[in-house]
Protein backbone atom coordinates (compact mmCIF):
# COMPACT_ATOMS: atom_id res chain seq x y z
CA UNK A 1 0.00 0.00 0.00
CA UNK A 2 0.99 3.46 -0.48
CA UNK A 3 2.25 5.14 1.93
CA UNK A 4 2.78 8.70 0.83
CA UNK A 5 1.65 10.98 -1.44
CA UNK A 6 3.11 13.48 -3.52
CA UNK A 7 1.39 17.18 -2.99
CA UNK A 8 2.22 20.72 -4.55
CA UNK A 9 2.22 23.53 -1.82
CA UNK A 10 3.41 27.40 -2.19
CA UNK A 11 5.19 25.99 -5.87
CA UNK A 12 7.11 23.10 -4.58
CA UNK A 13 6.36 19.26 -4.34
CA UNK A 14 6.59 17.72 -0.95
CA UNK A 15 5.64 13.98 0.53
CA UNK A 16 2.70 13.87 2.46
CA UNK A 17 1.68 10.75 4.49
CA UNK A 18 -1.46 8.90 3.51
CA UNK A 19 -2.81 9.32 7.22
CA UNK A 20 -2.03 12.92 7.61
CA UNK A 21 -4.33 13.42 4.70
CA UNK A 22 -6.69 11.76 6.40
CA UNK A 23 -6.10 13.67 9.19
CA UNK A 24 -6.34 17.19 7.35
CA UNK A 25 -9.33 15.49 5.21
CA UNK A 26 -11.21 15.07 8.59
CA UNK A 27 -10.62 18.61 10.59
CA UNK A 28 -11.48 20.15 6.92
CA UNK A 29 -15.00 18.28 7.25
CA UNK A 30 -15.05 19.70 11.19
CA UNK A 31 -14.56 22.98 9.85
CA UNK A 32 -16.61 23.76 7.22
CA UNK A 33 -16.29 27.08 6.52
CA UNK A 34 -12.39 26.76 5.70
CA UNK A 35 -13.42 24.95 2.32
CA UNK A 36 -17.03 26.50 1.83
CA UNK A 37 -17.04 27.51 -1.85
CA UNK A 38 -17.18 31.72 -2.17
CA UNK A 39 -16.38 32.40 1.49
CA UNK A 40 -14.42 35.52 2.47
CA UNK A 41 -10.66 34.30 3.66
CA UNK A 42 -10.59 33.71 7.03
CA UNK A 43 -8.03 34.55 9.82
CA UNK A 44 -6.34 31.11 10.70
CA UNK A 45 -3.66 29.87 13.18
CA UNK A 46 -2.01 26.64 13.76
CA UNK A 47 0.16 26.19 16.88
CA UNK A 48 3.36 24.16 17.30
CA UNK A 49 2.60 23.54 13.51
CA UNK A 50 5.70 21.80 12.38
CA UNK A 51 5.97 21.35 8.44
CA UNK A 52 2.66 23.08 8.49
CA UNK A 53 1.33 21.51 5.18
CA UNK A 54 -2.49 21.97 6.21
CA UNK A 55 -1.61 25.69 6.76
CA UNK A 56 0.19 25.99 3.66
CA UNK A 57 -2.49 24.33 1.77
CA UNK A 58 -5.30 27.01 3.22
CA UNK A 59 -2.65 29.83 2.84
CA UNK A 60 -2.53 28.49 -0.90
CA UNK A 61 -6.21 28.80 -0.83
CA UNK A 62 -6.25 32.46 -0.26
CA UNK A 63 -6.66 32.45 3.68
CA UNK A 64 -4.43 34.87 6.05
CA UNK A 65 -2.37 31.91 7.74
CA UNK A 66 0.27 32.67 11.09
CA UNK A 67 1.38 29.03 12.52
CA UNK A 68 4.11 29.23 15.39
CA UNK A 69 6.62 26.69 16.16
CA UNK A 70 8.42 26.63 19.52
CA UNK A 71 11.65 26.94 17.66
CA UNK A 72 11.26 28.65 14.28
CA UNK A 73 11.58 26.17 11.42
CA UNK A 74 12.05 29.01 8.27
CA UNK A 75 8.09 27.05 6.84
CA UNK A 76 7.53 28.12 3.29
CA UNK A 77 4.54 30.38 2.49
CA UNK A 78 3.24 31.01 5.60
CA UNK A 79 4.18 33.26 8.39
CA UNK A 80 6.09 32.07 11.21
CA UNK A 81 6.42 33.00 14.77
CA UNK A 82 8.64 31.15 17.39
CA UNK A 83 5.97 30.79 20.98
CA UNK A 84 5.64 28.03 23.91
CA UNK A 85 2.10 26.88 24.25
CA UNK A 86 2.48 26.78 28.13
CA UNK A 87 3.02 30.41 27.88
CA UNK A 88 1.03 33.70 26.96
CA UNK A 89 0.92 33.71 23.51
CA UNK A 90 2.08 36.59 21.18
CA UNK A 91 -1.11 37.80 19.54
CA UNK A 92 -3.90 40.35 20.65
CA UNK A 93 -7.33 39.40 21.54
CA UNK A 94 -9.48 38.25 19.13
CA UNK A 95 -6.68 38.08 16.42
CA UNK A 96 -8.45 34.43 14.26
CA UNK A 97 -11.35 32.69 12.93
CA UNK A 98 -9.55 29.31 13.33
CA UNK A 99 -7.27 27.76 15.05
CA UNK A 100 -5.67 24.64 14.32
CA UNK A 101 -3.54 22.51 16.91
CA UNK A 102 -3.07 19.16 15.79
CA UNK A 103 -1.65 16.18 18.19
CA UNK A 104 0.45 19.25 19.96
CA UNK A 105 -2.12 19.26 23.50
CA UNK A 106 -0.55 16.20 24.72
CA UNK A 107 3.17 17.67 25.14
CA UNK A 108 1.96 20.79 26.87
CA UNK A 109 1.92 21.24 30.61
CA UNK A 110 -1.50 22.53 31.46
CA UNK A 111 -4.26 21.66 28.73
CA UNK A 112 -6.45 24.27 30.54
CA UNK A 113 -3.94 26.70 30.13
CA UNK A 114 -3.56 26.39 26.25
CA UNK A 115 -7.22 26.25 25.97
CA UNK A 116 -7.82 29.14 27.52
CA UNK A 117 -5.42 31.12 25.19
CA UNK A 118 -6.93 29.31 22.34
CA UNK A 119 -10.44 30.96 23.41
CA UNK A 120 -8.35 34.33 24.05
CA UNK A 121 -7.39 34.31 20.62
CA UNK A 122 -10.73 33.66 18.59
CA UNK A 123 -13.38 36.18 17.79
CA UNK A 124 -16.36 35.53 19.28
CA UNK A 125 -18.10 32.41 17.16
CA UNK A 126 -14.66 30.85 15.83
CA UNK A 127 -13.59 27.53 15.84
CA UNK A 128 -10.82 25.88 17.34
CA UNK A 129 -9.88 21.91 15.72
CA UNK A 130 -7.84 20.11 18.07
CA UNK A 131 -6.39 16.27 17.76
CA UNK A 132 -4.71 14.25 20.10
CA UNK A 133 -4.22 10.61 20.52
CA UNK A 134 -7.62 8.21 21.67
CA UNK A 135 -6.35 6.78 24.95
CA UNK A 136 -9.84 5.30 25.20
CA UNK A 137 -9.65 3.24 21.91
CA UNK A 138 -10.06 -0.39 22.23
CA UNK A 139 -6.99 -1.62 22.03
CA UNK A 140 -5.47 1.16 24.33
CA UNK A 141 -7.90 0.26 27.30
CA UNK A 142 -7.34 -3.44 26.67
CA UNK A 143 -3.18 -2.34 27.43
CA UNK A 144 -3.57 -0.54 30.07
CA UNK A 145 -5.69 -3.42 31.83
CA UNK A 146 -3.16 -5.65 31.33
CA UNK A 147 0.11 -3.39 31.42
CA UNK A 148 -1.07 -0.20 33.09
CA UNK A 149 -0.31 2.12 30.35
CA UNK A 150 -2.35 3.22 27.61
CA UNK A 151 -1.04 3.71 23.99
CA UNK A 152 0.47 6.44 22.85
CA UNK A 153 2.50 6.06 26.29
CA UNK A 154 3.58 2.38 26.22
CA UNK A 155 6.29 2.64 29.39
CA UNK A 156 7.51 5.13 31.43
CA UNK A 157 9.15 8.63 30.06
CA UNK A 158 12.44 8.08 30.26
CA UNK A 159 14.18 10.83 32.48
CA UNK A 160 16.55 12.05 30.30
CA UNK A 161 13.97 13.48 27.88
CA UNK A 162 13.21 16.99 28.16
CA UNK A 163 9.65 18.12 29.38
CA UNK A 164 7.17 17.87 26.48
CA UNK A 165 9.07 16.25 24.38
CA UNK A 166 6.97 13.33 25.45
CA UNK A 167 3.39 12.29 26.03
CA UNK A 168 3.13 14.59 29.10
CA UNK A 169 -0.86 14.95 29.16
CA UNK A 170 -2.06 11.98 27.68
CA UNK A 171 -5.93 12.61 28.40
CA UNK A 172 -9.09 10.67 27.62
CA UNK A 173 -11.77 12.54 25.79
CA UNK A 174 -14.60 13.00 28.38
CA UNK A 175 -11.58 14.99 30.30
CA UNK A 176 -10.51 17.16 27.33
CA UNK A 177 -14.48 18.14 26.51
CA UNK A 178 -14.91 19.20 30.32
CA UNK A 179 -11.61 21.47 29.76
CA UNK A 180 -13.42 22.90 26.32
CA UNK A 181 -16.34 24.01 27.86
CA UNK A 182 -14.94 25.13 30.91
CA UNK A 183 -12.65 27.18 28.86
CA UNK A 184 -14.87 28.45 26.99
CA UNK A 185 -16.12 26.11 23.95
CA UNK A 186 -18.82 24.48 22.96
CA UNK A 187 -17.96 21.33 20.98
CA UNK A 188 -19.86 20.97 17.99
CA UNK A 189 -18.49 17.84 16.37
CA UNK A 190 -16.05 14.52 17.35
CA UNK A 191 -14.45 12.09 14.88
CA UNK A 192 -11.30 10.40 14.05
CA UNK A 193 -9.28 9.52 11.03
CA UNK A 194 -7.03 6.61 11.82
CA UNK A 195 -8.12 3.28 12.26
CA UNK A 196 -6.28 -0.80 11.77
CA UNK A 197 -8.61 -3.13 10.59
CA UNK A 198 -7.36 -5.52 13.35
CA UNK A 199 -9.37 -3.57 15.80
CA UNK A 200 -12.55 -4.63 13.74
CA UNK A 201 -12.13 -7.68 15.28
CA UNK A 202 -12.88 -6.61 18.67
CA UNK A 203 -16.35 -5.64 17.76
CA UNK A 204 -18.09 -8.40 19.70
CA UNK A 205 -16.65 -6.04 22.71
CA UNK A 206 -18.65 -2.76 21.99
CA UNK A 207 -22.37 -3.56 22.90
CA UNK A 208 -20.77 -4.77 26.55
CA UNK A 209 -18.32 -1.72 26.47
CA UNK A 210 -21.05 0.41 25.72
CA UNK A 211 -23.83 -1.02 28.50
CA UNK A 212 -21.20 -1.06 31.14
CA UNK A 213 -20.38 2.93 30.30
CA UNK A 214 -23.96 3.85 30.40
CA UNK A 215 -24.31 2.24 33.97
CA UNK A 216 -21.53 3.76 35.52
CA UNK A 217 -22.49 7.28 34.04
CA UNK A 218 -26.01 7.43 34.60
CA UNK A 219 -26.47 4.96 37.44
CA UNK A 220 -24.11 3.94 39.39
CA UNK A 221 -23.77 6.05 42.65
CA UNK A 222 -25.99 8.64 41.34
CA UNK A 223 -25.27 10.91 44.15
CA UNK A 224 -21.61 10.90 44.45
CA UNK A 225 -19.84 14.25 45.49
CA UNK A 226 -19.50 16.37 41.97
CA UNK A 227 -20.58 13.61 39.80
CA UNK A 228 -24.46 14.09 40.78
CA UNK A 229 -26.40 11.97 38.25
CA UNK A 230 -29.54 12.65 39.22
CA UNK A 231 -30.39 16.49 37.61
CA UNK A 232 -31.35 16.12 34.34
CA UNK A 233 -29.20 18.51 32.61
CA UNK A 234 -25.98 16.34 34.67
CA UNK A 235 -27.81 13.02 33.11
CA UNK A 236 -28.10 15.03 29.22
CA UNK A 237 -24.23 15.46 29.30
CA UNK A 238 -23.13 11.68 30.90
CA UNK A 239 -25.19 10.42 28.15
CA UNK A 240 -23.66 12.33 25.56
CA UNK A 241 -20.26 12.05 26.87
CA UNK A 242 -21.09 7.77 27.00
CA UNK A 243 -22.53 8.02 23.69
CA UNK A 244 -19.17 9.76 22.64
CA UNK A 245 -16.60 7.26 24.07
CA UNK A 246 -18.28 4.43 22.63
CA UNK A 247 -19.07 5.74 18.88
CA UNK A 248 -17.68 3.73 16.11
CA UNK A 249 -15.04 6.70 15.57
CA UNK A 250 -13.77 6.81 19.24
CA UNK A 251 -14.22 2.90 19.76
CA UNK A 252 -11.95 2.06 17.06
CA UNK A 253 -10.24 5.24 16.39
CA UNK A 254 -6.68 6.23 17.35
CA UNK A 255 -6.90 9.28 17.14
CA UNK A 256 -9.59 12.10 18.54
CA UNK A 257 -10.57 15.01 16.22
CA UNK A 258 -12.56 17.49 18.26
CA UNK A 259 -13.76 20.82 16.29
CA UNK A 260 -15.42 23.07 19.16
CA UNK A 261 -16.57 27.05 18.97
CA UNK A 262 -15.48 30.00 21.07
CA UNK A 263 -19.30 31.39 23.17
CA UNK A 264 -19.51 34.60 24.53
CA UNK A 265 -19.61 34.99 28.22
CA UNK A 266 -23.15 33.91 29.83
CA UNK A 267 -23.80 31.59 26.51
CA UNK A 268 -24.36 28.22 27.43
CA UNK A 269 -21.74 25.09 26.44
CA UNK A 270 -24.09 22.09 26.39
CA UNK A 271 -25.83 21.35 24.55
CA UNK A 272 -23.20 21.03 21.54
CA UNK A 273 -24.25 23.78 19.05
Amino acid sequence: MKRHQDIRLGGENVRKHVRDIAKDAVMLALAPELSRPGAAPLRVYESSAGTAYLSRQLADQGHDVVISNYRLQGIPGVREVEADLNLALPFADASFDVILCREVIEHVESVPHTLREFARLLAPGGRLVLTFPNRLQIRSRLFYLLSGFYRGMKSPINLDVAFGEAHINLIGYPEMDYFLRKTGFAVSGVSSSYFSAPDRLLAPLRPLVRAATRHALLAHKPKAEEHDKTRPENRAYNRYIADAITSPELFYGKDVIVSAVRVAPGQPVFPAP
